[in-house]
């Protein structure tokens, strides 16, 4: 009865961290940070793309980078493209414009691992990361005071095994997803700074698990270790995802891609560059797979990502011609 009682208070648990990662808002003003970055990207498309054409903007959110207002007054037909549709369509609204046959907005989901998946390894994340702030794990690396003592497995047990696996399962049960942009044609489609964002989301629950943890019991031993190993199992599945997302759009643009992607990060008090390998899983995969491919026309910006956090990218922004 305990171990049942136990299993559902991390299942509920699990959901509630979940759907506070699904809910994730910036803390930033984005909109006003991103205003110079709005302007470049709106005007390389204004430059690439014919006058009356039909645009679909992936990964589309509230356009804090794309200037709506002004992409209508040049473009036919703008479906914004999105995992939550109904932010999108308040795009629209912010802009002062209203969703019509004109201006539409289209559920989507670039990547198929479900909702059920991703709660699933948030409840063995959860174990993991209890059994590293028990007082199991006091004397451990990273404890004050102690250099030597129980690594990843030795205190988390088979969960952390069994983590592993099922990170595994996952990801092979998606490779038949049929990726899902939310329509069937268009003449042009931007994607800019989407490719970072299509393998994260498992590192990005790993920080509210985290915090979940060290607000109820206290610090999370070997936290970084953990970190880095769910990468290492996350990060050799990007450049698939990367490329079956953008055979799914090459497909669907009949005139040409607008492409964007980090190419180096500038967060250092100096504001010196860094490539971003290793930093922004999926920017690299984005660069490399369409290396080769005649680039129609190519500006840089410089994309202010969190003012908080004194994060910037250098982004290289390219047009790809589709139609042969």
């Amino acid at each position: 009865m305990k171990m049942e009682e136990e299993k559902r208070g991390t299942e509920d648990r699990a959901r509630q961290i979940y759907s506070r990662f699904q809910a994730r808002s910036s803390k930033d003003n984005e909109y006003q940070d991103w205003a110079g970055y709005r302007r470049e990207l709106t005007d390389f498309v204004i430059r690439s793309t014919r006058p009356g054409a039909s645009l679909l903007i992936l990964g589309a959110g509230k356009c804090n980078d794309l200037d709506l207002k002004r992409l209508a007054a040049h473009c036919g037909t703008i479906i914004l493209s999105d995992y939550r549709p109904e932010i999108a369509e308040d795009a629209f609204r912010r802009y002062g414009l209203d969703p019509e046959d004109r201006l539409q907005v289209a559920a989507s989901d670039y990547v198929g691992i479900t909702d059920e998946d991703y709660i699933s390894y948030t409840g063995r994340l959860l174990k993991i990361m209890e059994k590293l702030a028990g007082p199991e794990a006091e004397g451990g690396p990273g404890s004050e005071g102690a250099e030597d003592g129980p690594g990843l497995e030795d205190l988390a047990g088979p969960d952390f095994t069994a983590m592993g696996d099922l990170l595994d399962q996952i990801y092979e049960r998606n490779r038949n997803y049929r990726i899902d942009l939310g329509v069937e044609s268009c003449d042009n489609a931007v994607i800019a700074g989407v490719h970072s964002q299509l393998n994260n989301s498992f590192r990005g629950i790993f920080q509210y698990v985290r915090k979940d943890t060290e607000d109820r019991i206290g610090k999370v031993r070997l936290a970084e270790d953990l970190n880095k190993y769910i990468f290492q199992i996350t990060r050799k599945r990007t450049a698939d995802l990367v490329d079956r997302f953008n055979e799914a759009v090459f497909s669907i643009a009949g005139e040409g891609v607008i492409y964007g992607y980090e190419k180096n990060i500038i967060y250092t008090p100096e504001g010196a560059s860094v490539p971003v390998i290793g930093t922004v899983d999926g920017a690299r995969q984005a660069g490399e797979a369409i290396e080769g491919l005649t680039r129609e026309g190519e500006t840089g910006c410089i994309w202010p990502l969190s003012r908080r956090r004194g994060i910037k990218f250098e982004m290289d922004i390219c047009y790809l011609k589709t139609r042969r």
